[in-house]
């Protein structure tokens, strides 16, 4: 028990340092955070709404800040690093102490641990008090995890940097050049739902890994989302985290499934429209968009095709995110019917060559093995984990993609 604590402690540690140093404003995130445990079990005892809803917006205030209001005054302020992810935690946690879910935290440090362990401040996923809670009561050094944790972080850093960040090279040079169109402007959306699952899932991975190296075992963000039969599956495969808080604190409350069919259909688009607004502003159509898919739910009779039909819609509709305009996305996507030209379409016109894209294929086939096979998962002998291990390690730094000059190092979600 106190070997735990020393760890707890130390973790806490190594996130404020790392905030400190990478996220600026350290203070908000600190101030946020003890505000929210304050009020959050004041809440518990006086279940007054209007203290509630000061306290929400008091919450948010740093994320619509930083989040919109800096956007739309031109203010050149560096948004604070996992601003989104840790908001939307206290927000759950405030949710969830003025309906009872669970019993309030009493040990501040714990709460703060909570609110900025440091691998969720990257990328998420977006945790909930009571589940992190149950994990961080585990912490401990296993030594049956290390082989597993190492593996799924080293596939993680073959997804960004081998993977996505060759592909980030099409889609910066397609996005900063207005000259590719057309086909130019397909192919990079079929690419970029490549290179965003790669980014964001290898983030991901990289952060369960590290916290299984605690012995924690952090909610998933993913499961196999191209194996989805129809939009709603997606949704329901992709980015989870976010998913389940969306449906437990807007889709529920506003009555879910438990209302009339014109009702839902409205609280499906309410649902649909703040994630897009979670994104920011420009992505409010993106969000409508994939609302009217949920609801038209369209669907066949054969998997492989439905596979198809929703990889070519999630893939049209990342457009939104390709291009930071919503006017222009809509005219680049015009473009693709508009200008669609197959004779002047060359992928070596791209910035990558054929060298890089077999490393791509090579790095995909690796990681379809892992993910869907259990190859590399399911081995015994100590050497064979080692002999693995430094091949990840050689992989990822033989052809992996990064360095100052790159400017393809951030994660695609580390910015939402």
């Amino acid at each position: 028990m106190a070997r735990s604590k020393i760890i707890k402690l130390l973790i806490l540690l190594l996130s404020i340092l790392l905030y400190f140093i990478y996220g600026n404003y350290l203070l908000i995130i600190l101030l946020t955070s003890i505000f929210t445990y304050l009020l959050g079990n004041i809440i518990t005892k006086n279940k007054n709404f209007f203290l509630i809803v000061i306290t929400y917006l008091i919450v948010l205030l740093p994320f619509i800040f930083f989040k919109y209001i800096t956007n739309i005054t031109n203010l050149n302020l560096l948004q604070p690093l996992g601003i989104s992810y840790y908001t939307l935690s206290l927000i759950s946690y405030i949710s969830d102490m003025y309906h009872n879910k669970y019993p309030k935290c009493h040990n501040l440090s714990d709460f703060l641990l909570f609110s900025m362990y440091f691998p969720c401040l990257f990328i998420g996923p977006i945790n909930r008090y009571n589940d992190f809670y149950k994990e961080i009561n585990k912490i401990s050094f296993k030594k049956n995890n290390v082989y597993s944790s190492l593996l799924r972080i080293g596939i993680g850093l073959i997804k960004k940097f081998v993977i996505a960040n060759h592909l980030m090279i099409i889609i910066n040079t397609v996005a900063t050049n207005l000259n590719y169109n057309g086909l130019y402007v397909l192919f990079s959306l079929f690419i970029y739902s490549i290179m965003l699952y790669n980014d964001f899932s290898g983030g991901i991975d990289i952060v369960l890994g590290i916290s299984k190296l605690f012995n924690m075992d952090l909610i998933e963000n993913f499961n196999h989302p191209f194996k989805s039969e129809s939009i709603k599956e997606f949704w329901n495969r992709w980015h989870m985290s976010l998913g389940n808080f969306l449906k437990d604190y807007i889709y529920i409350p506003l009555g879910g499934n438990r209302v009339s069919k014109i009702k839902n259909k409205i609280n499906i688009i309410i649902t649909f429209l703040v994630s897009g607004l979670w994104h920011g502003i420009h992505y409010l159509l993106w969000g409508f968009i994939n609302g009217i898919l949920v609801i038209l739910n369209i669907k066949t009779k054969n998997k492989y095709v439905n596979y198809f039909l929703v990889f070519i819609f999630i893939s049209i509709l990342w457009i939104f995110f390709i291009y930071n305009d919503t006017f222009l996305s809509i005219k680049m996507f015009i473009s693709i019917f508009k200008d669609f030209n197959l004779s002047n379409f060359n992928i070596l016109n791209l910035g990558l060559n054929i060298y890089h894209y077999l490393i791509i294929v090579l790095s995909l086939a690796i990681i379809i093995l892992y993910e869907n096979k259990n190859i590399l998962k399911n081995i015994n002998n100590l050497y064979s984990k080692i002999i693995i291990l430094l091949l990840i390690v050689f992989m990822v730094l033989l052809f992996g993609r990064y360095g100052i000059n790159v400017n393809t190092n951030n994660f695609i979600y580390g910015g939402f």
